[in-house]
């Protein structure tokens, strides 16, 4: 199966999921991290999960952006870092990423980008859990240019809350 059809299958079974009897819960906080999971009977998809601190423009009208590091056991998927800038992307844009010095290249897809590979999630993880800062860039399909900027104070201890509570 393809990455984009894995995105876009998680995606869609986390909105039916969370309006069947399922709802997204948070396991702690850690400064500007979260820990959260979804359960639905034996199935558990665990995140760790923030907001932008900074979105620019300003006046850009746009949902809330986030950024993910997911982990789907029953799907044997771990460390899935996804992004969402709060509308649809342009078609064939890529989202670019800054994690301190390191620069990673996003595919995108309707209003959801992702890496493509492990080695590269796995790369920005280890970058994540360094830096202070993440500064994510994108294109609306309208052409609208945003970058928003992520602290990733708390996010080693969400990351590690977060794969822990999806362990096998």
């Amino acid at each position: 199966m393809s990455i984009i059809k894995i995105v876009l299958t998680l995606f869609f079974s986390l909105f039916i999921i969370n309006n069947v009897n399922a709802k997204i819960q948070i396991e702690k906080k850690f400064k500007m991290w979260e820990s959260q999971f979804i359960k639905n009977g034996k199935d558990k998809i665990c995140f760790a999960v923030s907001i932008p601190t900074k979105m620019s423009p300003k006046n850009l009208n746009r949902a809330e952006s986030r950024i993910f590091i997911t982990f789907r056991p029953n799907d044997g998927v771990s460390n899935e870092i996804s992004i969402t800038n709060g509308y649809p992307f342009g078609k064939k844009s890529k989202v670019n990423v800054n994690v301190g010095n390191a620069q990673f290249k996003f595919e995108t897809k309707g209003k959801f980008a992702w890496l493509t590979n492990l080695d590269s999630e796995l790369k920005m993880i280890k970058a994540m859990k360094k830096a202070n800062k993440a500064q994510v860039i994108g294109s609306s399909s309208r052409g609208n240019k945003t970058k928003d900027t992520y602290s990733l104070i708390g996010f080693t201890d969400a990351y590690n809350s977060a794969k822990k509570n999806c362990k096998n």
